[in-house]
């Protein structure tokens, strides 16, 4: 079984709580769109419109240093480096925030500007609804940093936490403000940020925990640091540059051909696209911090299991969701209060839906590439995808086709993306000499230098991990010192989780990993149990007997470090 137990439930956790929080960010502006449709009609999706280019530059910001902030962070703890940890988390945060401000003051100043910009000089709500979302625009940028940094310090029910809390307190105040107190469309806006801030709190929580790795810390603030640190998430990040792009081009061309009711439509189909591509944001949330984490390990195996865990769970929902989108359409379609552009909205979300399968694969491998520091692939893919091939195809087909022409665009755009994608890696794994077109680069190391197995939590089992051990030993000509103290690291370890760490009565594993590097030899254990340290000294009388052994494995190890990681405990010595 190897390190296949620990893969499958890391990603088991992390894509559920990935794909409700994004399926939360995405509700947010979704429950906007229904309450603002139902409420002002087409008026208020046409102002829900106009303002997507600024979720989109907020996105673009938050997932730019969230991303890029995330993943140094996961790299760093699986590397054992909690320096890097509280430098990279301090430069996302204080980068995150001082962005904010910026672009809540020049916002505030050039507002009339950026709503004529955006495709809304006609529409006079829309700044109602647009100063507030402008001036708050530090906790909008701040928000989804946090949920990306906590989720990558192995607390991804937090992060979900967080965004659930946002949503509930959105739509609740959604309904006070509007129907209540009859705020118009200020109350829309002013229900989010409210859930915004609610979603800020619940992720500070995290800071207080036992095993947070997450502090501030004296670090490099310079210019050349957060441009690094955003260049890290830019190529997931630049989605949202190319998305607020296309939004101001596709506002402007549906304005010419089919006016106020041809945006609110297009609303629609954005809203409900955005909410398919949360499945697929959350698989690919899901994967990176394991993927990082693996590669900060050098395990090769463990990146490519989790790859294949992404891929075969986004083939299946993908498939899953469009075949809900072309059953679904009308009753979907009916949420947005369009009695008389049903027809035409169902139409459009099934043109949209042939497009999904596709859409998820370029997500999936666009994020694995930007994970694994191939961040120039990644922001092609985007590039393609959502600007040079989505807007040469709207311009075509949007003045033919009308507002169907914008799930045509979408549609054609992700599967020239798709085929372009796959000749390329095919091209580049060949010259390159990789193993498949994940195209990643693997760790140098012999596999007669590494020795790993599982454990179950039958203590009879490590009888016979010893057993294997020592012959490992003899096989590499290990000196008896080293080789004894191997054994007594392995059996007093884990012989202390399985029995106080595996008290719950439910099944359990170990999982060990030698790995020979120069003239160090490192020991890896990684089990499930809930929060157990064996290196802490025991309060308990009767665990004093079982520490004796665990104090000399201190004594002599090089050096040695427990890590709350993944959700699973990780010891690393170094002998």
């Amino acid at each position: 079984m190897n390190n296949q137990h620990f893969v499958n439930k890391a990603f088991r956790i992390f894509v559920i709580n990935s794909i409700l929080s994004s399926a939360g960010v995405v509700l947010g502006t979704f429950v906007d769109a229904i309450i603002l449709g139902n409420a002002f009609g087409a008026v208020g999706l046409s102002v829900l419109a106009v303002s997507m280019p600024i979720y989109a530059v907020y996105n673009l910001f938050g997932y730019a240093f969230g991303v890029g902030g995330s993943l140094r962070v996961s790299e760093s703890i699986g590397a054992e480096d909690k320096d890097g940890v509280r430098s990279y988390f301090t430069q996302a945060v204080v980068f995150a925030a001082a962005v904010g401000v910026v672009i809540a003051v020049l916002g505030s100043l050039f507002l009339p500007t950026i709503i004529a910009l955006t495709g809304g000089a006609g529409i006079a709500s829309a700044r109602d609804y647009m100063w507030p979302i402008v001036v708050m625009a530090p906790i909008f940028i701040l928000a989804p940093v946090m949920s990306l940094l906590i989720r990558s310090d192995a607390d991804p029910f937090l992060s979900t936490l967080g965004i659930g809390v946002s949503v509930a307190v959105n739509l609740v105040l959604d309904l006070i403000f509007i129907f209540g107190l009859k705020m118009g469309v200020f109350g829309g806006a002013l229900a989010m940020i409210i859930g915004q801030l609610c979603a800020v709190f619940i992720y500070s929580l995290h800071f207080f925990k036992k095993h947070n790795h997450l502090k501030l810390s004296r670090t490099s603030l310079s210019p050349k640091a957060g441009a690094q640190l955003f260049q890290g998430g830019f190529g997931i990040a630049s989605a949202f540059i190319y998305q607020g792009i296309t939004l101001i081009v596709i506002n402007n061309l549906l304005s010419v051909t089919a006016g106020g009711g041809g945006l609110g439509v297009y609303n629609i189909l954005f809203n409900v696209s955005l909410f398919a591509y949360a499945i697929f944001d959350g698989i690919s949330l899901a994967l990176a911090p394991l993927v990082a984490t693996f590669a900060g390990e050098k395990d090769t195996e463990g990146v490519y299991n989790t790859m294949g865990l992404s891929l075969k769970t986004a083939v299946l929902l993908s498939a899953s969701c469009a075949l809900a989108l072309l059953i679904f359409a009308e009753p979907i379609a009916s949420m947005f209060g369009v009695a008389d552009n049903l027809p035409l909205v169902a139409q459009t979300i099934r043109i949209f839906a042939f497009g999904v399968v596709q859409t998820c694969f370029n997500c999936i491998m666009a994020h694995f590439y930007q994970t694994i520091k191939r961040p120039t692939l990644a922001g092609l893919i985007y590039f393609m995808r959502g600007l040079l091939l989505l807007v040469a195809f709207s311009a075509w087909f949007i003045p033919v086709f009308g507002v169907l022409g914008t799930a045509l665009a979408m549609v054609a755009a992700e599967t020239a993306t798709m085929v372009i994608l796959l000749i390329a890696a095919l091209v580049i794994k060949k010259q390159g000499g990789y193993r498949n077109i994940l195209l990643f680069r693997e760790p140098i190391i012999a596999k007669d230098k590494l020795y790993e197995t599982t454990l179950s939590s039958d203590i009879k089992e490590l009888e016979n991990c010893v057993v294997e051990i020592e012959a490992f030993c003899e096989r590499l000509d290990i000196d008896s010192r080293n080789a004894y103290f191997i054994n007594l690291t392995i059996e007093e370890l884990a012989t202390n989780i399985i029995n106080f760490g595996f008290s719950d009565g439910k099944p359990h594993y170990i999982h060990i990993k030698i790995a020979l590097f120069e003239e160090d030899i490192y020991i890896r254990l990684r089990d499930d149990s809930t929060s157990y340290n064996p290196f802490e000294e025991p309060e308990k009388p009767d665990e004093g007997l079982d520490y004796l052994g665990v104090s000399i494995v201190r004594k002599k190890a090089k050096s040695f470090a427990y890590n709350r990681t993944l959700v699973f405990n990780n010891l690393l010595i170094i002998l």
